[in-house]
C-alpha cells in the first residue's frame, strides 16, 4: 500500500461465473487473457466459496461481509426492504470517511433504478436487465443504451474511472456483470467462437444419485429436461458453449477496467478484485443452474491484486470466500472491520507475522433457501479442507463427502460407520455455526390475530398521519377508538364490518404488531390472500416503514394507476413477489400496510408470514 495515501478500490462481481472456467484454472481452449493476466499480476485463489447458492443472497454477503441470514437475504425477491432499509453495504462505510463511491450495473437486491444513498454515482437497471438495449438509470434518470449490456456497463466503469482519478479523492467502484447468467445471448462476435472445442459431458452426468442424493429426486432443474438448458439450446454442447461464449465476455469486460486504471495512473494503489456471486452447475449430478451445495456452486473465481503485491502468481491456499471482500476493503482503507462482519481480512495472509500461521479458516458453511421447498430443497452445509456435510432443512437426508478421495462427489459416506465420528464432529460445528451467527429456521406461521383501522385521518397518498404510519405496539394495542383486534373466526379472518356497501376503493389499514429478538431483521414475508375466491383476486396492498410508503404490489399499482418500472415487472413479481417483506428491527416492531378495499373485496382473507420466525413474537 501506498504510503500515506488510501487505496482505491475496483470490485468487479460476474453472475454465475465459475471457479474452473478460465485459461489459467485448466480450460486451455478459453481465451481469458486478461484474467489470467490478472492472476499473475496478485492472486487467484485456489479455494475461495461463497456462503450462499443464489444471486442476491450471495451478493448481499458480498456487499455487507455477513452471512446470508445476518444481512437479511436468503432468497431472490421482487424487492428486499430488508436489506435495503436495514443493511449497510461496505461501499457506503467508506462513503463516511471521505471515499467517493459508485456503483455500475446489475444489483438485484430490489429498487435498483434508484439511487441509494452514500453513492456518488449509482447506475442500474431494474431485477436482471437484458443483454442487449438495456436502459441505464444513472442516479435515477434513464440513458438508453444500444447493444450488449457489459459492453455498456464497462463503457461506463472505465469513463468513471477516467473521470475520478483526478479529483485526489479515493475512490470505491463496484461493477456488476450481467454474464453469464441465463439465457445465454452472446453478442455476434462470440458467435464463431469455441466452434471446434468439443466439451465432455461431466463424469456424473448421467450418475444415478437416487440412493446417495435423494434430495434431489423432485428437483426443478435437471439439465436435461428444464427449458433453460439443453432443451433450450438443443444440444449439451451448445448448451456449453453459449455458456462459454458469455463467460469470455467477462475477461473482455475485466480487461477494459483493468487498463482504464493502469492508464490513469492508478495501477500501483488501487485494490483490484474480480469474482462471482456464486458457481454453476454444467450437467454434473445432470444438473443446471446452480442452488446447492456441490464444489461447482460452492466454489468462485476470486483474484485479488493489491498495491505493492506480495508473491504475485503465488496465492496461498487457505480457504477464503467472497464474504471477506468488504471486511478486507475496510481493514486496508480505514484500518478498523466493523465488528458486525463475519467474513475475514485477508490481511494476515498478505502480512504474516509469522511463517507457522494458522490457516485464515478450518472451514465453510453455505447456505441455500427457496419457498418453493419441493422442488428447489433448501440446505445447509459445512465443508473443510477434506469433508463437507450436507443437511436438507426440510427433509431426513443428508449426504457426507470425503473430498480428497472422492472430489466429484459422487459416494455419500453419510451411512458408512467408518465416518461416524467424523461427521458428528461436522454436524457439532454446523450447528455452532447457527447458534453463533443467530441462524433461524425458515418456517411459516398463519397469524391468529391482526389489527384493523378505518381512520379517514390519511387520506388516499397522504403520508403524515402519526397515528397510523408511527404506530408502537402499545398505541395499537390499547387505542380501541382506532384499532380494533380481530381473531379468526373459523379458519379465516372476517372483514364484514369493514368492507363498505358503496361503489369505489377504501382504505383498510392493517397493523401486525410483533416483538423481533434476534440481533438483525431475520428477514419475513407476508402475504394476505383470499382463499374462497374463486376469482383468485389478489389483496391491494402497500406497507409503510417509519413513515414512508416503501412497497406497493402491483394490484395496488394497478388501482392507483402507477405505472410499471419495466415492462417485465409483473411476470417477474408473479415469480418473486410472493408478498411484503417488512424491515424489522431487533426490539419492539408493527408490520404496517394499507389494503384497498371495496363491495366487491371477498370478506374473508388468510394472512400468512414465512420466513425466520424462529425469534419473532407477535404481540
Amino acid at each position: 500500500m501506498v504510503k500515506n495515501t488510501r487505496p482505491n478500490v475496483v470490485l468487479i462481481i460476474a453472475d454465475d461465473h465459475r471457479y474452473d472456467w478460465m485459461h489459467h484454472k485448466g480450460r486451455n481452449y478459453m481465451e481469458t487473457p486478461h484474467l489470467d493476466s490478472l492472476a499473475l499480476q496478485g492472486w487467484s485463489f485456489t479455494n475461495a466459496f461463497s456462503c450462499a447458492g443464489v444471486c442476491s443472497p450471495a451478493r448481499a454477503s458480498i456487499f455487507t461481509g455477513k452471512y446470508l441470514h445476518q444481512a437479511s437475504a436468503p432468497d431472490i425477491v421482487w424487492q428486499n426492504n430488508s436489506f435495503l432499509k436495514l443493511q449497510e453495504m461496505f461501499p457506503q462505510s467508506l462513503h463516511k470517511q471521505g471515499y467517493k463511491t459508485g456503483y455500475i450495473g446489475k444489483f438485484h437486491l430490489g429498487e435498483e433504478e434508484k439511487p441509494k444513498p452514500g453513492f456518488d454515482l449509482w447506475a442500474s437497471f431494474p431485477f436482471v436487465g437484458n443483454y442487449f438495449d438495456q436502459t441505464i438509470r444513472i442516479n435515477g434518470k434513464p440513458a438508453p443504451q444500444k447493444g450488449f449490456t457489459d459492453d455498456n456497463i464497462a463503457g461506463l466503469a472505465v469513463k468513471t474511472i477516467k473521470e475520478w482519478s483526478g479529483s485526489g479523492q479515493p475512490f470505491c467502484l463496484l461493477v456488476g456483470l450481467k454474464s453469464p447468467h441465463i439465457p445465454f445471448t452472446f453478442p455476434d462476435r462470440m458467435k464463431t467462437l469455441y466452434n471446434d472445442v468439443v466439451f465432455k459431458e461431466p463424469e456424473t452426468f448421467n450418475l444415478n444419485y437416487s440412493k446417495s442424493k435423494p434430495g434431489l429426486s423432485n428437483n426443478l432443474i435437471n439439465a436435461k429436461t428444464w427449458s433453460g438448458a439443453i432443451p433450450k439450446y438443443g444440444s449439451f454442447q451448445e448448451w456449453v458453449r453459449s455458456y462459454t461464449r458469455l463467460a469470455t465476455t467477462i475477461d473482455e469486460s475485466v480487461g477494459q477496467i483493468m487498463d482504464a486504471v493502469s492508464e490513469a495512473g492508478l495501477k500501483e494503489n488501487t485494490i483490484f478484485i474480480y469474482t462471482s456471486d456464486q458457481g454453476y452447475s454444467l450437467g454434473e449430478f445432470s444438473l443446471c443452474e446452480k442452488h446447492y451445495a456441490y464444489e461447482q456452486i460452492m466454489r468462485v473465481p476470486l483474484i485479488v491484486r493489491f498495491p505493492n503485491q506480495k508473491s504475485p502468481g503465488n496465492p496461498p491456499s487457505d480457504m477464503v470466500m467472497n464474504m471477506d471482500i468488504a471486511p478486507t476493503v475496510m481493514d486496508y482503507c480505514t484500518g478498523n472491520v466493523p465488528g458486525d462482519m463475519s467474513g475475514k481480512s485477508w490481511r494476515v495472509l498478505l502480512e504474516p507475522k509469522n511463517a507457522k500461521r494458522k490457516p485464515l479458516r478450518e472451514e465453510v458453511f453455505f447456505d441455500f433457501w427457496h419457498r418453493a421447498r419441493e422442488i428447489l430443497p433448501p440446505m445447509q452445509a459445512v465443508r473443510t479442507e477434506q469433508y463437507k456435510l450436507i443437511k436438507y432443512e426440510y427433509q431426513p437426508y443428508e449426504e457426507l463427502y470425503d473430498l480428497v478421495n472422492d472430489p466429484l462427489e459422487k459416494t455419500n459416506l453419510t451411512d458408512d460407520i467408518k465416518y461416524s465420528s467424523i461427521k458428528g464432529n461436522l454436524e457439532k460445528r454446523l450447528e455452532s455455526w447457527k447458534k453463533n451467527t443467530g441462524w433461524s429456521d425458515r418456517t411459516s406461521v398463519n397469524l391468529n390475530s391482526i389489527y384493523i383501522s378505518k381512520s379517514s385521518s390519511l387520506s388516499e397518498g397522504q403520508q403524515g398521519s402519526p397515528e397510523l404510519l408511527n404506530p408502537k405496539i402499545r398505541e395499537i394495542t390499547g387505542n380501541n377508538e382506532i384499532w380494533k383486534k380481530l381473531t379468526r373466526q373459523g379458519s379465516l379472518f372476517n372483514l364484514k364490518d369493514f368492507i363498505p356497501d358503496e361503489a369505489g376503493d377504501q382504505s383498510l389499514y392493517i397493523a401486525i404488531p410483533l416483538r423481533n429478538g434476534a440481533k438483525f431483521d431475520p428477514f419475513i414475508s407476508l402475504s394476505i390472500t383470499f382463499p374462497n375466491n374463486k376469482k383468485a383476486l389478489p389483496a391491494a396492498l402497500t406497507g409503510y416503514f417509519e413513515g414512508k410508503e416503501i412497497y406497493m404490489n402491483m394490484a395496488y399499482k394497478k388501482k392507483m394507476k402507477i405505472p410499471e418500472i419495466d415492462k417485465l415487472e409483473e411476470p417477474l413479481r408473479q415469480m418473486f413477489d410472493l408478498g411484503y417483506n417488512p424491515p424489522l428491527k431487533p426490539g419492539e416492531n408493527v408490520i404496517l400496510l394499507r389494503m384497498l378495499v371495496n363491495k366487491e373485496t371477498p370478506k374473508e382473507i388468510e394472512v400468512s408470514v414465512i420466513g425466520g420466525l424462529s425469534k419473532i413474537g407477535w404481540q
